[in-house]
């Protein structure tokens, strides 16, 4: 069986995508890869068959034609698409005779909500045509691959197979074999910098920290700022002087920048989207043993507070978040008795190996349908 993996709107090195999915599924089946090219690197036994970069959400939408093209070319069984707008796309190949997987990254009638491109008046409709195309596609296509629990429920439940962004053990990197009493000093954000995010409030955060509270320590922000007009926001802040700012970097730049943090934040804001979503990097930083400071969702509670592997905040508060990093920064066997909980949780439950079974198992009964 020919697999091929298809996303307009993620780049070749994707983590869901690339490094966990189709490189798994590359050990067990003739797998390709179509994606925008950003970086240069082996693929290994994936075919990569590469997609201009789109440089507009109109650009990304008129690559379609060039996709399809692409998609023909490798002949795929399965087609496992990774954005929204495919769609149509894939409504067309599973016309066509192709099976069709959908992975369901975001809750997408929760997520455009709160999109800023999306004009406030038509939000609300467009989050119902959301949900009217999320029906279609849960009965059109042959399987859904969400990544949560809310986000299956929108599913028929008989085409669902969850597969969870856990991490790959050991692909980052081990934890640092360090003093337990060796000072916090380091604390990090690695991933998208946007406004919803919290990179702003984290900013404000750290500058508290040393300068109300009277501690030594510094934020390593690692990623691609949302917008020129929100780095010069975040740079404006006090904060900013005790900031190490890295772009985006690859994963073994990322693996040895990782190396020098401490603990690790993911205090997203609450907006519907991110109080039911799990982010890879609550689990990455787990698997490295680093200590969490996270937002107080009720979900995250049970996967961080009730593990014992990091402190819960209100994310709108940076003067709760400089609370928390204070409070590592003079605790620092206890902050790093709760990253070894959360690199044991990462062992024992939260991990690529077990999720990937669960993948592997739906393709196989795909090859007898």
């Amino acid at each position: 069986m020919k697999i091929l993996h298809l996303t307009t709107a993620h780049a070749d090195d994707d983590v869901r995508i690339y490094v966990k999915e189709a490189a798994s599924l590359a050990q067990h089946y003739d797998t390709a890869l179509i994606a925008p090219r950003r970086s240069e690197r082996v693929y290994g036994d994936i075919t990569y068959l590469p997609l201009t970069p789109a440089h507009s959400r109109a650009e990304r939408l008129l690559l379609q034609r060039e996709a399809l093209r692409l998609v023909e070319q490798f002949g795929p069984d399965v087609v496992h698409l990774h954005d929204p707008e495919l769609l149509f796309l894939g409504l067309y190949l599973r016309a066509r005779g192709v099976k069709v997987v959908w992975d369901v990254h975001e809750d997408l009638p929760r997520q455009v909500l709160h999109k800023p491109w999306i004009p406030a008046r038509l939000r609300g409709a467009t989050s119902v045509a959301a949900k009217g195309f999320e029906a279609v596609a849960g009965l059109a296509f042959d399987q859904i691959v969400p990544v949560t629990d809310s986000i299956a429920e929108a599913f028929p439940a008989h085409k669902v197979v969850k597969v969870q962004n856990f991490p790959i053990l050991g692909e980052l990197g081990e934890p640092k074999q360090t003093n337990p009493e060796a000072p916090i000093r380091t604390f990090v954000h690695a991933g998208g910098l946007t406004s919803v995010r919290g990179i702003f409030e984290i900013t404000e955060a750290i500058g508290q920290l040393n300068e109300q509270l009277g501690k030594d320590a510094r934020l390593l922000l690692i990623g691609k700022f949302e917008s020129s007009a929100f780095e010069e926001k975040c740079r404006e802040s006090a904060g900013w002087s005790y900031v190490d700012y890295h772009p985006w970097v690859d994963r073994k730049k990322l693996a040895a920048l990782l190396a020098g943090a401490d603990a690790g934040v993911v205090t997203f804001l609450p907006v519907p989207n991110h109080t039911s979503s799990q982010p890879n990097k609550l689990f990455e930083y787990m698997s490295l043993g680093l200590p969490l400071i996270a937002s107080n969702f009720d979900l995250w509670k049970e996967l961080i507070e009730i593990k014992g592997s990091g402190v819960l905040v209100d994310p709108e508060r940076p003067q709760e978040i400089a609370q928390a990093m204070a409070w590592m920064v003079d605790h620092p066997a206890e902050a790093r008795a709760m990253g070894m909980k959360g690199r044991h949780a990462v062992e024992t439950e939260f991990n690529w190996d077990a999720e990937f079974t669960k993948l592997l198992d739906m393709y196989r009964r795909l090859e007898t349908l």
